[in-house]
């Protein structure tokens, strides 16, 4: 077995499918399906059964599986180190951020990056998933950490903003007489049916009811605005949106902080590190934003 088919175990081991792995590995299916009969008629065992459910690994992959993931982790190390000890600045980046409103205003910053630094290349993805970086999954990674968790000893970063949450509602609800009564209003809950809604305790108001479930914060903040109820959603949210006004009396909380972070093997890479500081200033343009505790100073 060569790399190669390494790669192609530890996929299928990963995504369960011929379809899910030769998406990771970016080949077509039958190159992943040829690879692993390959593999099991080398080896003279089946190193996984399929079934209707998918690609399960048998008794003899299982024992073949900690060598590809030692073996894997022997490759991306010896790649992160020379990426890290690279000071060209050309190459590709793949920066991962997280899917949530307002983040638009890092794209002017990122083209302006690009017009300075025409040999990088830089691929976008959006997502809530934890990306592997010891796995290059992704370079740099924009996170979202609750308020006072710091990341993983094996990642370096810094924490570039912290994000202030609150009650938010439309005005149109809220009594006129008392707008700070708002024991008529409901919350708009944030897990399915059955789980606990632990930021209740939070809030000023963990005794009003809570209505509906909305998993998607952006869809939440539109629920807000077609006035279902109130939201304990960060400050951002709501910014320059007349519509939705804060809770009088809403305490305004430090709910998390925004991290800028990469593998500590590609902390020399002159790539990486110039990004990382052009994201650490755009986030300065917009820190009042992100937190408007600042705005009450």
């Amino acid at each position: 077995m060569d790399w190669d088919d390494l790669k192609v175990l530890l996929a299928l081991s990963r995504r369960g499918s011929a379809r899910g792995a030769a998406q990771e590995l970016g080949v077509s299916n039958s190159t992943v399906t040829r690879r692993l009969d390959e593999m099991e008629h080398q080896l003279h065992t089946r190193l996984f059964d399929r079934t209707p459910d998918g690609y399960r690994l048998t008794g003899a992959g299982e024992q073949v599986l900690p060598t590809a993931e030692h073996v894997e982790e022997l490759m991306l190390a010896a790649e992160r180190k020379i990426s890290g000890e690279d000071q060209e600045l050309e190459g590709s980046i793949r920066l991962t951020l997280p899917p949530v409103g307002r983040m638009g205003f890092l794209m002017r910053h990122l083209a302006h990056f690009s017009e300075q630094y025409p040999r990088i290349r830089l691929e976008l993805l959006t997502s809530n998933d934890a990306l592997d970086l010891s796995r290059r999954e992704a370079d740099i990674a924009i996170r979202v950490m609750p308020a006072g968790v710091h990341p993983p000893e094996n990642l370096i970063g810094r924490k570039i903003c912290a994000i202030s949450a609150s009650s938010y509602v439309h005005r149109d609800l809220l009594n006129s007489d008392d707008p700070g009564n708002v024991s008529h209003i409901n919350w708009i809950g944030k897990n399915p049916e059955g789980q606990k809604e632990e930021w209740l305790a939070t809030t000023d108001f963990p005794d009003n009811p809570v209505r509906h479930a909305i998993i998607d914060l952006a869809l939440v903040a539109e629920a807000v605005r077609a006035g279902m109820g109130m939201a304990f959603v960060p400050c951002f949210t709501a910014y320059r949106d007349p519509d939705i006004v804060r809770v009088p009396g809403a305490t305004v909380l430090h709910h998390s902080d925004m991290w800028v972070l990469t593998h500590k093997d590609l902390r020399l890479s002159a790539r990486m590190r110039v990004l990382r500081e052009i994201i650490a200033q755009a986030f300065d343009e917009v820190r009042g934003e992100l937190d408007s505790r600042l705005q009450q100073d």
